[in-house]
């Protein structure tokens, strides 16, 4: 199930998404799906892997892969996974296009908050 809608650019200097509150430990729920645009047209991804990027901490670098549900329109979806929120507090992240081992493209970054689970 979506928790957050987004339209990420490749194109325009900064995306601002408002913020995404993922708990840490949560397991399968904290979804974002996205449209991935360019020059404010969706990015045709078919043929295409596209993959979550973050630096964790500034120190410890993660590549994860996202899923492409409608690649003529754009659409991804990355669940947030014990790598992506084993951090609390501020990160930042942005996805990357890869078509074979050709890397074609990459969103602006964008920032998640990870809060702490109570337990």
């Amino acid at each position: 199930m979506v928790k957050w809608q987004a339209t990420l650019s490749t194109t325009e200097p900064y995306n601002y998404i408002g913020i995404q509150n993922v708990r840490q430990g949560n397991r399968n729920t904290e979804v974002l799906e996205a449209i991935l645009v360019e020059n404010a047209w969706p990015l045709d991804l078919t043929g295409c892997e596209v993959f979550f990027e973050s630096v964790i901490d500034n120190k410890y670098p993660i590549q994860r892969s996202a899923k492409i549900v409608n690649a003529k329109k754009g659409i991804i979806q990355y669940t947030f996974d014990e790598y992506s929120m084993q951090s609390l507090h501020r990160q930042e992240a942005y996805f990357s296009i890869y078509k074979g081992d050709d890397l074609i493209g990459t969103t602006q970054n964008f920032s998640y908050f990870v809060i702490n689970a109570a337990s």
